[in-house]
């Protein structure tokens, strides 16, 4: 061999041990997710709890995985097609045409699984901002202008996509379309699009939590008389746990989103493919970005579900702790959660005082929080 054929043969080499690797990887990360979607559907789908909004999120979650499927068996057909326009098929041709040729092959596949994978992320942040319009933590629709707005971007983005990917799908440079000029960085577009709107459902669940930490918790009993008459802090309340952990992957999504974006980058990129060790991570990493797409909003149904009924506990027992200072003829442990409807206009401490005079209706369920995780 001479030195060009061993440099050839070396790529090979690296490029077929990190997709296998990627392989195995991505296929333990979608049984994870198998099994959280056999979960959330078993949730959603439950008799009792079963309505329109369940059913539409029951779908969007099994297109969702299906699309992740068929991201998972294209990679697996890179693979394969790979392995064998290389190494088997035309054995006559030197060993660089057959590697070139393998490329060729494989590159339109590459630029259909980046279409479809813009289209799983626009479904993923779509239920993510329907999950935070179901929080209830905003009473004006202009709240969600900019998520919305940020949303429609994506498909735009997904759409321009689509069409270069159709129109010249091979024409690639470093994973990126060269021409026409619209279609340069039109991935990079899809992925900062994404980035944009988690961080905008990000801040607005951070702004749900402080809203909770600030109007709703200190109208909840979160202190109580000991015997000898001093007072001991409750530990973090449910409800305030599954909103730090909905803002913590919320974080996280994002940073996920923001590492793709630095790495489409064409120098990023550049750099990523001349430095063996950190191009195997980034290939690794990048097989199992669908997959981790679909697995967040699936997580988030399934935590949320599991706790669906302590918002509504906390708000019950916030005017519980109104009555408690407010009634004497009455202790005010004896009432019911089923006795009292929440108002969801008492959104902080001096509403709540100011009107604990009013009606309650009785033996209706409360049934919403500023911030109720019952409509998940």
């Amino acid at each position: 061999m001479n030195p060009e054929e061993i440099e050839t043969l070396r790529v090979i080499g690296l490029d077929l041990v990190g997709s296998f690797v990627a392989i195995v990887n991505e296929t333990a990360w979608l049984v994870v997710y198998a099994v959280l979607v056999l979960n959330a559907s078993t949730t959603l789908l439950r008799k009792e709890g079963r309505s329109r909004s369940s059913l539409l999120t029951w779908l969007a979650i099994l297109v969702m995985f299906m699309i992740t499927v068929v991201l998972w068996a294209l990679d697996m057909t890179t693979f394969i097609m790979q392995v064998k326009l290389t190494l088997v098929v035309n054995p006559e041709l030197s060993l660089g045409t057959r590697f070139a040729n393998a490329q060729s092959f494989i590159f339109p596949l590459i630029a259909a699984i980046d279409a479809l994978y813009a289209y799983l992320s626009i479904l993923g942040d779509a239920i993510i901002i329907w999950r935070v319009w179901k929080l209830k933590g905003y009473y004006h629709a202009w709240v969600f202008v900019l998520p919305l707005a940020l949303l429609l971007g994506s498909i735009i983005s997904a759409i321009m996509l689509t069409y270069c990917v159709a129109a010249i799908g091979s024409d690639l440079v470093l994973g990126t379309f060269q021409k026409p000029p619209f279609c340069r960085g039109v991935q990079i577009t899809t992925f900062a699009m994404a980035c944009a709107t988690t961080t905008c459902a990000t801040v607005l669940i951070w702004a749900t939590t402080w809203n909770y930490r600030h109007s709703i918790k200190p109208m909840l009993v979160d202190s109580f008389l000991a015997s000898d008459g001093s007072t001991t802090r409750r530990k973090r309340s449910q409800v305030e746990t599954v909103l730090v952990l909905l803002l913590e992957s919320g974080l996280l999504y994002f940073l996920f989103f923001a590492i793709q974006l630095v790495g489409d980058i064409p120098q990023v990129k550049a750099w990523i493919q001349s430095h063996a060790g950190v191009s195997f991570a980034w290939v690794v990493y990048s097989y199992c970005c669908s997959v981790i797409v679909g697995i967040y909003p699936t997580a988030i149904i399934v935590l949320v579900q599991s706790r669906h009924g302590v918002l509504d506990k906390a708000a019950a027992a916030s005017v519980l702790a109104s009555k408690r200072h407010n009634t004497t003829s009455r202790a005010p442990w004896s009432i019911s959660l089923d006795d009292i409807e929440v108002r969801p206009e008492i959104t902080s401490s001096h509403d709540l005082n100011s009107s604990h005079n009013r009606h309650i209706e009785p033996h209706k369920p409360a049934d919403r929080w500023e911030g109720s995780l019952e409509a998940y």
